[in-house]
């Protein structure tokens, strides 16, 4: 009788694990989901940071490291040791930190203080480069070789040669290796196997007008 109850106790704990990364793959973020700390500490910080990050306990703890969060997350050099964070995840987060990581939020939605996609550096890491390119290209990524994770990074790559173009021509910025690979008609980045959202219309023109500015 022993045996038989550490069968069922065993095979319990088995559908338990197996339910549970179940439940984790299908998080989704829609318009209900308050863009506040509490949300974020319950789907991220808790159950993915806390038990290494004891400084993540409290909101003040969090907000001050939030852009280094956000960029660890989303080059996948956190979690340490565990699967990277969901595709839905990694955008609540972005959206949160773009919103200026507010502590409270409403049950909707909110607009975040400055929701128009500028021509800067600040405006297009948090809301393009971040959550779209930096999950391969980063220091330890996938795409490593080239490193899009810091304005400096751009800086120092910007003559860099891929097949008789430069990653950014500031001259005719639309013709930028950068550009080209995302607009490539075959197989724009990001690729379909990182379940990423492609580029929008808006969001290369604007990155072109970044590059014609001198990325500021």
């Amino acid at each position: 009788m022993k045996i038989l109850a550490l069968f069922f106790i065993f095979t319990s704990c088995g559908n338990y694990t197996e339910t549970k990364g179940v439940l984790e793959d299908t998080f989704s973020r829609n318009l209900n989901t308050p863009i506040d700390f509490k949300t974020i500490n319950e789907a991220i910080i808790q159950p993915h940071c806390l038990s290494c990050h004891q400084q993540y306990a409290t909101y003040a703890g969090v907000k001050n490291e939030a852009s280094n969060i956000l960029n660890a997350v989303t080059s996948n050099r956190m979690p340490k040791n565990a699967s990277p964070l969901s595709a839905a995840k990694k955008e609540l987060l972005a959206a949160w930190v773009a919103a200026g990581a507010p502590q409270g939020g409403s049950t909707t939605t909110p607009p975040p203080a400055n929701d128009k996609l500028e021509a800067t550096w600040v405006s297009l890491s948090s809301k393009v480069f971040y959550p779209k390119c930096l999950v391969c290209h980063n220091p330890q990524g996938q795409a490593k070789f080239l490193d899009l994770s810091t304005r400096q990074a751009f800086f120092e790559q910007r003559n860099r040669d891929f097949g008789g173009e430069t990653l950014l021509n500031f001259e005719h910025p639309d013709e930028s290796y950068l550009i080209t690979v995302i607009t490539d008609p075959d197989e724009p980045m990001p690729p379909v196997w990182s379940n990423l959202e492609l580029l929008k219309t808006e969001e290369i023109e604007v990155i072109i007008e970044w590059i014609e500015k001198g990325l500021p």
